[in-house]
């Protein structure tokens, strides 16, 4: 018998008000962890007791079998409830649906997702995420109508819902060739090294020193977590890379031996960043750098999920917790505009421009070669740097918010003696792209590209 918690009986409460009230397609943003997968549950069980059709539609393999495990663990029937792959939906000959319930609905204006939608426009609608804008921070007020909040991340973690958790990042005043203030080294230099694309730190060492339990580490390409992967090995730590060109059984059989602990650590890229239930997982490492608010929330999500004792750990390589702030900082979450986040980045989440190898000019990535001087672009392991020679260290939430309440501050503006300052000031007020690039070349300060 499926019985919610209370912050999900409201959240079902108030989705079913949107309804009556005219706003077909609600949107429910719920933490990671908090169980989105239950509430659809509840609505489609509902929706089956009252004779009509429900459809509930996921964008990965994984996804479906997760979902489909917990609806049988519910004992929830499946005859008027039609569960499958979004780009599959289109060639099913199900029977026209009362409502479609997509999970992770970031993706919903994806081509595929808008064929369905438009392709059933009486459907009622309510997508599921925990992070409701698109990778490239846009908002969803193109596809729903209606944003109905849940707890956050902190009252879930309060409540024992989530983990609590602590940050391990790299620390800045250890890198060398620092600018130098006074008789100290100038720190808001030493963080701007942090914009870099690169990965700092030793990843076997800080494991090592910070967690020795399972984890799961996020890359940037295939070769770099297969490269990962080795390195953990060597070091006499089980590890396996999977991607999605890896044979269904096989990967099944690597989620089950790491839930079973016989593999202490997956490295992927991209394959468990989204709805993927791991209570497992107490590690998550960073070594994939990322301008997009909803993929890291997704990515760190995965450690949050609760078990008895648990502190998960959040082992940030790339400067993502400087990026974007810790995973329960509260969000002002919206239908409309665009979500805060940091440069412009492309609707995968990847960083929106580059720089030629040659000449170092700038440009779009959607551009096979460079406009200058015509150098083709090659992906390579090496485009994320590696610097080894860099300590870790415990982040504590206060000192971001300490950054956070700076630079809302009255004096930030005139305070801000870097580059670096400047874009803490432009992350926090949400200022377009280019701000703190443009302000910074106009006082004559050190920018990094």
């Amino acid at each position: 018998m499926l019985t919610l918690r209370p912050y999900q009986t409201d959240i079902v409460r108030l989705v079913h008000e949107s309804w009556r009230t005219g706003h077909k397609r609600p949107l429910v943003c719920l933490p990671t962890g908090g169980g989105k997968t239950a509430l659809a549950a509840d609505m489609c069980r509902r929706i089956a007791e009252a004779g009509t059709t429900a459809w509930f539609l996921v964008h990965r393999r994984e996804l479906m079998k997760q979902t489909l495990d917990t609806f049988a663990l519910f004992d929830i029937p499946l005859d008027r409830i039609h569960v499958g792959m979004v780009w599959t939906a289109l060639r099913q000959e199900w029977p026209e649906p009362d409502l479609i319930i997509y999970d992770e609905c970031h993706h919903a204006t994806s081509l595929t997702w808008q064929r369905i939608t438009d392709a059933h426009p009486d459907a009622f609608m309510t997508g599921l995420t925990a992070t409701p804008a698109r990778l490239d921070g846009k908002a969803l007020g193109d596809v729903f109508d209606r944003l109905v909040l849940g707890p956050t991340t902190q009252d879930l973690i309060n409540q024992g819902y989530l983990s609590p958790y602590r940050m391990i990042v790299a620390d800045v005043a250890d890198l060398s060739g620092l600018r130098t203030k006074g008789a100290d080294y100038d720190r808001t230099d030493a963080e701007s090294r942090l914009m870099e694309r690169a990965v700092y730190g030793d990843m076997v060492k800080a494991y090592q020193e910070y967690g020795q339990a399972q984890a799961i580490y996020f890359c940037t390409t295939i070769r770099h977590s297969e490269a990962t992967a080795e390195a953990f090995r060597e070091a006499g730590i089980q590890a396996e890379h999977f991607d999605g060109n890896t044979p269904a059984k096989d990967r099944d059989r690597l989620i089950e031996q790491f839930r079973a602990g016989s593999v202490q650590i997956l490295c992927n890229c991209e394959l468990i960043g989204e709805g993927f239930d791991m209570p497992a997982c107490d590690i998550v490492g960073m070594l994939r750098p990322t301008q997009s608010l909803t993929v890291y929330l997704q990515q760190v999500g995965r450690a949050l999920r609760p078990r008895d004792g648990k502190q998960a750990t959040l082992i940030d390589h790339v400067g993502n917790i400087q990026r974007h702030g810790s995973p329960s900082e509260p969000r002002d979450w919206s239908l409309e505009g665009r979500i805060r986040t940091g440069r412009a980045v492309t609707e995968e989440g990847e960083f929106a421009i580059r720089y030629c190898s040659n000449c170092f000019a700038a440009y779009e990535v959607t551009k096979p070669r460079c406009p200058v001087c015509g150098t083709e672009y090659v992906s390579t392991m090496e485009e994320i740097k590696q610097i080894k020679d860099v300590k870790m260290m415990v982040l504590e939430e206060a000192r971001l918010a300490r950054e956070k309440a700076w630079a809302l501050s009255k004096e930030a503006l005139e305070e801000a003696g870097s580059y670096s300052e400047l874009c803490t000031i432009a992350k926090h007020r949400g200022y377009k792209t280019g701000w703190a690039y443009h302000r910074a070349k106009a006082r004559g300060l050190w920018v990094p590209y």
